[in-house]
């Protein structure tokens, strides 16, 4: 992960924001390192939680000047800046997945050990809800192969015996 991509998710972090790292950084820590071209992040509605995110990306430096706090979380909204491959997605709503459900079963990932940065990310099964639901709606052939790919590998942990574990 690029380092502003990691700063981001610091200030996140630092604001106590509930967000969870989606899309192609997800899927390289479920399955398979895989190219992407965005940072996505998913992230809960209420209120206070659009205020901490709004916090955290004005801190960073992300152009948020625009958008007033109470609207980042405003379900629906979609909040995106920078170009691929640095480009960053700020999401309120993704197919086949809610979001405090999602939340309870995510994954705190170490995302730099030099620094000691985690980050909260989708779960596999929850990844595969999505990637499922979107590919089929809008028909991403990536999508679909992205949950194919995250099914093969818990699957095949599933089959080792403990003593590999």
């Amino acid at each position: 992960m690029n380092q502003d991509f990691e700063d981001i998710l610091s200030h996140l972090n630092a604001e106590e924001a509930r967000y969870l790292v989606i899309g192609g950084y997800a899927v390289a820590i479920h399955a398979q390192p895989r190219a992407t071209k965005d940072l996505d992040i998913f992230i809960g509605t209420d209120r206070a939680n659009g205020a901490a995110v709004w916090r955290g990306l004005a801190k960073f430096g992300a152009p948020v000047g625009n958008v007033p706090p109470d609207e980042m979380a405003e379900p629906g909204t979609f909040f995106t800046w920078g170009t691929p491959p640095f480009r960053v997605d700020i999401i309120t709503r993704i197919s086949g997945v809610d979001f405090d459900d999602a939340w309870s079963r995510r994954l705190i990932h170490t995302v730099n050990a030099a620094t000691g940065l985690t980050a909260p990310f989708i779960s596999a099964e929850d990844l595969i809800a999505n990637k499922q639901v979107a590919g089929q709606e809008e028909g991403r052939e990536q999508d679909i192969a992205d949950a194919a790919a995250v099914r093969r590998v818990m699957k095949a942990s599933r089959r080792r015996s403990p003593e590999e574990s």
